[in-house]
């Protein structure tokens, strides 16, 4: 009877001073690194979109070359954030890997390029619908290479503002601050 009854008792104290489980929590969609904007995930990608064929996500000289020169990996994802009069941005991040650090250099010259085409945003591509916009191409752009990852995002918005070239410089302003969210793509 004793040994039952500290069986019990060891029972009811390893119970009450055991740490509770806590629930999983979901990843944050709220870009919590430092920027001018505040970036959320897009609920319409909610995890970034992961594919090996290139080519079939650009047009114009970009998807040729990159028929020619096949990427090893192209990871995209959708962010938005709000302007300060309160329009809904919508930020497309692209990562192409490339196989070789001169591809890289080569494909971001290319993309840097005007008029030689790039990688399809995501709502170009088809893959998030928003009502008014068929693209973020007319917006804000930004690149960049890190070793064999060619970075491009373009941002835009449904409505653009009355002066269109203050309207695309804070497009750039916005794209140019999204590079930080590279980071949550992976």
């Amino acid at each position: 009877m004793g040994l039952l009854a500290v069986a019990v008792v060891s029972g009811l104290v390893w119970w009450a001073v055991m740490p509770k489980e806590t629930p999983t929590s979901t990843p944050p969609t709220t870009s919590t690194a430092a920027g001018e904007f505040t970036f959320a995930r897009s609920p319409q990608v909610p995890e970034a979109l992961k594919d090996s064929q290139c080519a079939s996500h650009a047009y114009g000289q970009t998807k040729t070359f990159l028929t020619d020169t096949p990427c090893q990996q192209l990871t995209r994802g959708l962010f938005t954030t709000t302007t300060p009069d309160g329009r809904t941005v919508y930020t497309s991040v692209s990562v192409v890997r490339m196989k070789t650090l001169e591809d890289a250099t080569k494909l971001k010259e290319l993309t840097s390029r005007d008029g030689t085409g790039n990688v399809n945003d995501l709502v170009k591509d088809g893959a998030v619908q928003v009502p008014g916009l068929r693209s973020l191409g007319s917006g804000g752009f930004a690149a960049k290479q890190q070793d064999r990852d060619v970075i491009i995002i373009e941002s835009d918005t449904v409505q653009h503002g009355a002066d269109e070239a203050a309207h695309n410089a804070l497009m750039k302003r916005v794209s140019a601050d999204a590079f930080r969210l590279v980071a949550e793509l992976t």
